[in-house]
């Protein structure tokens, strides 16, 4: 099966390959654009050495209108240059946007959601400096002996104090880049401190105000953007204060040419005009050395954003499929499966074994912490088994191509979640689904009257992810999501324990209508009342199979006793690993 390892650095590698022929063409077009500012000074020098001397008003006009056709061809290639950046930016972003946000949520699944947020401002960030002017630093830069060569034509002396003004402003600004590092990046990092305990208090907002914590949490956020504010504080007063002493160099600078430039036509060794020409170059020789701890910065933040939006790429979903493959038989196999997540040594399931065929269900019981909510993400492919295999119509669950994976597949998880959007769309997972199958799934799952009691029925827009509708009635939803286009395998983790009788009465026909449909059902439940109808029961403890086997036997086996226990024993170890 192929691999969706090499989708994503082939996208990384084809944006990289284009980003380099624009900016190749940028840099051409930069080349002519800095050249064009010799305009300027040259004609400075033109008007003190031979308008003024000569009181000709022909050679006045001549050269004005000269140097004006000339500055209006540079402001047109440079923004020609400007929009080739914006349109690089614009094309980097549609390029790799679709790729970072799949591995981005492919990495969510094993780093959590700040990882995802994180390759997103990435990849925004990216296209800012692309758009951005620091980007053109290098070829100002690279453009410098140039204009040392025409101070040197102008006289020696200009440029020793060009050369001079370079290597000076180099000095403030690495001396800049190292003293500022250190409060930057605490100001950084304090203010993301703060950022998310803000983001944490308004999530659990419900929590904070009805048992009377907000005027604790605010006291504690308020300490911690004050020393957000005191170190963001401390490193714009050290930066500011480097980059006025860096203001200060260049203007310095440019009185020592004039200074210089006094010197050599006082000796006459050079015309008046050499003078106000070597200031104009000067000042613009010296621009991007000013610039250079900020543009430095952002190329050293573009290099690590890049480096970090590869390394998403490469491994953000490196195990996938590519190709999308149909599943036709809801035969589910789970052979010897045990897994360890990544930094911890006690495995949450070992040597876990079975299997659901076509109109089947299994029933899965077992204390918190057993490692029920982990093999139903591993049944659905959310995680990679450690050792051992699922399989689905003989196809890895978790190497399986996503989109052809979930046409076939229906999951609820614990806690379930509606994204933004209206109700049809969430039921109908966001596909371009007819009104008949998303109102079939719905009255499947029991919810089409319940629906149609919201505000605009099916197009009611759920904000929050759902937040103003009760839990059962997220529930409902979701599971209405869950059997939308007749899965071949349907997973439910704990999909009753928001609903009421009639509620589970609805979840119950459901599930026998997909069973009755050929779907292979497995259902993670703490009531036996849902599982009345399971074909085989699996009871886990401590991540490992404690008893299989058809209904009747494990309950004879156990005992209704055995069977509660088995449900609701929590040790001190389980629920350190849950």
């Amino acid at each position: 099966m192929a691999k969706k390892a090499n989708s994503a650095p082939t996208a990384y590698s084809k944006a990289m390959r284009d980003l380099a022929k624009g900016a190749g063409a940028a840099a051409v077009i930069g080349v002519f654009v800095n050249v064009l500012y010799l305009a300027m000074p040259i004609y400075h020098a033109q008007i003190y050495d031979r308008v003024i001397s000569s009181g000709n008003f022909d050679t006045l006009i001549a050269l004005t209108v000269i140097v004006v056709m000339l500055l209006t061809f540079q402001a047109m290639l440079d923004f020609m240059r400007s929009k080739l950046f914006m349109v690089l930016a614009a094309r980097l972003s549609t390029q790799l946007g679709r790729p970072v946000f799949e591995a981005a949520v492919e990495n969510a699944l094993n780093h959590g959601p700040s990882s995802a947020n994180t390759a997103l401002r990435d990849l925004s960030s990216l296209r800012s400096f692309v758009a951005g002017g620091a980007i053109t630093l290098p070829l100002d830069l690279a453009f410098t002996p140039i204009l040392v060569a025409v101070l040197l034509m102008l006289h020696p002396y200009y440029g020793l104090v060009g050369l001079a003004g370079a290597l000076i402003l180099s000095v403030a600004a690495f001396a800049t880049e190292i003293l500022a590092r250190r409060p930057v990046a605490e100001a950084t990092r304090a203010s993301g401190a703060a950022q998310a305990e803000a983001g944490a208090a308004i999530r659990n907002a419900e929590v904070i105000a009805a048992m009377g914590m907000l005027p604790a949490v605010a006291r504690r956020w308020r300490s911690s953007q004050a020393k957000s504010l005191d170190r963001i504080e401390n490193g714009r007063t050290a930066a500011k204060a480097l980059a006025a002493v860096a203001r200060g160099l260049r203007l310095g600078l440019q009185i020592a040419v004039i200074c210089a430039g006094a010197v050599v036509v006082i000796g006459q060794e050079a015309s008046p005009g050499t003078i106000m020409a070597a200031t104009v170059i000067t000042s613009r020789m010296l621009s991007p050395f000013e610039h250079l701890i900020d543009g430095w910065r952002q190329w050293v933040t573009a290099f690590s954003t890049l480096r970090r939006l590869r390394e998403l790429l490469e491994q953000g979903g490196n195990m996938r499929s590519a190709h999308p493959v149909e599943i036709s038989n809801a035969d589910l196999v789970v052979d010897r499966v045990s897994y360890v997540p990544n930094g911890q040594d006690i495995p949450l399931l070992r040597n876990v074994s079975f299997r659901i065929e076509p109109g089947e269900m299994v029933g899965v019981i077992g204390p918190s912490g057993a490692g029920k909510s982990t093999l139903a993400r591993l049944v659905v492919g959310l995680w990679s088994p450690t050792a051992g295999g699922i399989f689905l119509d003989g196809q890895s669950t978790y190497r399986h191509e996503r989109a052809s994976f979930g046409e076939a597949v229906g999951y609820l998880p614990q806690e379930p979640l509606l994204l933004e959007g209206t109700v049809r769309e969430n039921i109908a997972r966001f596909r371009d689904a007819k009104m008949e199958d998303v109102v079939a799934a719905a009255r499947q799952a029991g919810v089409h009257e319940l629906i149609g009691r919201l505000p605009k029925g099916y197009e009611t827009l759920l904000s929050d992810a759902g937040a103003r509708l009760s839990g059962g009635q997220r529930q409902r939803i979701a599971l209405a999501r869950a059997i939308f286009g007749r899965p071949k395998l349907l997973v439910l983790d704990e999909p009753n324990s928001s609903l009421d009788g009639e509620g589970e009465a609805a979840l119950v026909a459901a599930i026998e209508a997909a069973r009755s449909a050929g779907a292979a059902v497995l259902v993670i439940a703490q009531r036996m009342s849902i599982l009345n109808k399971a074909d085989r029961l699996l009871v886990l403890k401590d991540g490992a199979v404690a008893n299989y086997g058809p209904k009747s036997e494990v309950v004879a086996a156990m005992g209704p006793q055995g069977v509660r226990k088995a449900r609701e024993g929590t040790t001190v170890r389980e629920a350190h690993a849950r």
